[in-house]
């Protein structure tokens, strides 16, 4: 890594294949980018992979959101079954404000893939 350090300067950014540290080398006025264990990207194909990674972590997200729709939909209904209608009801509030949001992340997971569609 020490060697990294003089072909470049340690870059805020990772490594889109291997999360490790990516170093930032300027090659005239092109700038690419080269990680310890070898990945090396120009900035072009450097951008396109933080939007995929990017993409990823939206989509685990999203999905994590929808499981949180279903066990709340879930006490939604345990709470009605058993008459707790003040309980049902604040339940179903939670369930709007929950596709609220996966409205929002589903909305900017649109946004990236047609970045993505674009560069590619």
């Amino acid at each position: 890594m020490r060697d990294m350090d003089r072909l470049g300067r340690r870059s805020v950014l990772t490594c889109p294949d291997c999360n490790g540290v990516m170093w930032e080398i300027d090659d005239d006025d092109l700038s690419h980018y080269r990680c310890h264990v070898g990945h090396a990207y120009g900035a072009d194909m450097m951008s396109l992979g933080v939007d995929e990674n990017l993409r990823r972590a939206l989509g685990s997200a999203l999905r994590a959101l929808e499981e949180r729709i279903a066990l709340t939909e879930k006490l939604r209904k345990q709470a009605s079954d058993r008459g707790y209608n003040k309980s049902a009801d604040d339940w179903i509030r939670k369930i709007e404000e929950i596709e609220k949001e996966t409205d929002v992340l589903r909305n900017t997971i649109t946004r990236i893939d047609e970045v993505i569609d674009r560069a590619a």
